[in-house]
């Protein structure tokens, strides 16, 4: 083989080198934020009665409007959990879902978020779209409980913010969850 074609050969695989470095690249998105709307047309999303559902940047705990969110354990709320690629509400989390309606109930005047999470299996796209359903789930049950819908938002942040690091199924199982947070 001449010099040449060396040189030429040796300039493609930098160039294939480069474009799959690339490629592999991973860029996080903002967490999705989704405001849920169950007014007299039925379900859908918006930022009607259901609440502003915009992200200030991604930035965790802060809405469009830059309203602070406390974790709702301060106000007794229990973070939930789901079983694997699921959003159905667990019966062992339909207690803590009643106790925690009881317990916004006595604080009327406050803002619940409630942001769903997932474990690290899954693409980011199906992960934000599977934490948003557990959000989603879990509002149309406190709603069915007695919770006024217009005191709630949601926001999906996949598998972005893990309670528990690491793979197996002992991280997995806490990190599939529903968390509340507080504004007043």
């Amino acid at each position: 083989m001449s010099t040449k074609n060396m040189f030429r050969l040796m300039v493609i695989m930098v160039a294939v080198i480069a474009v799959l470095g690339l490629a592999g690249c991973k860029h996080k998105k903002p967490p999705l934020n989704t405001g849920f709307n169950a007014g007299a047309g039925g379900a859908g999303f918006g930022n009607g009665a259901g609440g502003d559902s915009s992200s200030s940047g991604g930035l965790p705990g802060f809405d469009q409007a830059g309203t602070h969110f406390e974790s709702g354990s301060k106000y007794g709320l229990q973070t939930i959990y789901f079983d694997y690629d699921s959003s159905a509400i667990r019966s062992d989390a339909m207690a803590t879902l009643k106790a925690n309606a009881e317990n916004i109930k006595k604080v009327p005047g406050v803002m619940i978020q409630i942001a769903g999470h997932c474990d690290s299996r899954g693409t980011q796209e199906y992960n934000l779209a599977l934490g948003e359903r557990r959000a989603l789930a879990v509002r149309a049950y406190l709603t069915q409980v007695g919770v006024p819908g217009d005191r709630m938002t949601t926001i999906s942040y996949g598998a972005e913010s893990p309670a528990v690091p690491g793979n197996g199924e002992s991280a997995w199982a806490k990190n599939r969850r529903a968390e509340f947070n507080v504004s007043r």
